[in-house]
């Protein structure tokens, strides 16, 4: 099977052009000589401009895939791509899938389907670390694009802006999503209301990451009611998580509790038990660093360490640790703390900033141990972690403890 370089090399030379006559004013000879010998990848620009120089349709540098094949490799790899929370497992999937598609990339016409793979494709290649995902994205939008797929197109600029927040730059990744927001408003007039709530629900998360807390209610809320106006509940277990803990922050405890009951109902409804987690682990935060009910935070922790024993996700060794601390039990609660670790997939700073209490509180427990060297320590690696977050409480608490320590 031949190329995309090596067609384009035989029709420039069935046609007698040179290289300098196919390039033309918009690429150069060095350029199309890289392209024929697979040594570039063409934008898909470049190549609508290389079918209008050879007087083809773009499609016949690119169909050299038979429709049933492509449509066969799209149904496997769709039964093998799947959106979870990242996890090592599926890690290893994704770069399974790139293996699998990346013999492909050059052979797959300008058709739905291709675009389809080259976002998976994208955004499998993306999350594990490997290089070239950013042109395959753009190949997908332009497709997109070009087939008036608005919902589709506008899902790769959600993914483009949530990828800074991932890098952790909060303000650049909400300018992107509102300004694309702003692009697909201007175009449809009114969002699909799937995508109005995809926007309404990472707008709330970068308002919340950057400590406008305003802004993320009112966004959340509007959600939500719109959610309830139009029976469409996308989302809407996400959008009660991000709610509740907001209401707690804000210690407005009717809302927290509000909000935790509507999702241990939509848990019961979907019988899903980590919907029920997410709630319990609002309660557990509340009850440790609001409420101060350290014996009740502890029922609910192992209640739920009982079914998660290995969790990253929920902080539930952190919790019981710092309940442990709250009840005077400083070994046993040092042997917890020690024992959770950062999953290295949170990035929002209300997840950061929460484990970064961990050396806070191993500080004060050492410090009531007596060991001062060890306290100072902790206390300094919490300082300098909280250091660039935005001024949630825990930040406030995690200065005061090492104000205490260096005293």
């Amino acid at each position: 099977m031949t190329t995309l370089g090596e067609r384009i090399k035989t029709l420039r030379k069935r046609k007698g052009l040179t290289l300098q006559a196919l390039a033309g004013d918009q690429l150069t000879k060095g350029m199309l000589s890289l392209i024929e010998n697979n040594k570039a990848n063409p934008s898909m620009e470049s190549l609508s401009y290389i079918a209008e120089q050879l007087d083809i349709d773009r499609n016949e540098l690119l169909e050299s895939m038979p429709t049933h094949e492509l449509r066969s490799l799209l149904e496997k790899i769709e039964k093998l791509y799947t959106k979870e929370l990242l996890s090592d497992e599926l890690i290893a999937k994704y770069k399974n899938i790139v293996q699998i598609l990346k013999p492909y990339l050059e052979q797959l016409p300008f058709r739905y389907e291709s675009a389809r793979l080259f976002e998976i494709y994208g955004y499998c290649s993306y999350h594990s670390k490997q290089h070239g995902w950013e042109e395959v994205l753009k190949k997908a939008e332009e497709i997109y694009e070009s087939l008036h797929m608005i919902n589709q197109s506008a899902d790769l600029h959600i993914f483009k802006a949530m990828m800074a927040f991932t890098e952790h730059r909060y303000k650049e990744a909400l300018t992107s999503i509102q300004a694309s927001r702003k692009t697909f408003e201007e175009r449809t007039g009114v969002l699909d209301p799937l995508k109005k709530l995809d926007f309404d629900y990472y707008e709330s998360i970068l308002y919340s990451a950057i400590g406008d807390g305003e802004n993320a209610k009112r966004l959340m809320e509007e959600a939500i009611q719109y959610s309830k106006e139009h029976q469409v509940f996308y989302r809407i277990d996400a959008l009660y998580r991000l709610a509740g803990f907001q209401a707690m922050l804000e210690e407005d405890v009717v809302r927290k509790d509000y909000y935790i009951s509507k999702l241990h109902l939509f848990a019961d409804f979907t019988d899903d038990d980590e919907v029920s987690a997410f709630a319990d682990a609002i309660e557990v935060h509340y009850l440790n660093s609001f409420a101060h009910d350290y014996h009740a935070a502890l029922a609910l922790i192992d209640e739920n360490l009982a079914k998660y024993p290995e969790d990253k996700i929920f902080m539930f060794t952190l919790e019981k640790g710092k309940a442990l601390y709250g009840l005077g039990q400083f070994e046993e609660a040092l042997v917890w703390l020690q024992k959770h670790e950062l999953w290295e997939f949170l990035h929002h700073p209300y997840d950061l900033s929460l484990h970064y209490e961990k050396d806070a509180y191993m500080a004060l427990i050492y410090l009531e141990l007596g060991d001062k060297v060890l306290a100072i320590k902790h206390a300094t690696i919490a300082k300098d972690l909280i250091k660039s977050m935005p001024d949630f409480p825990y930040k406030t608490f995690i200065l005061a403890v090492h104000k205490k320590v260096m005293a």
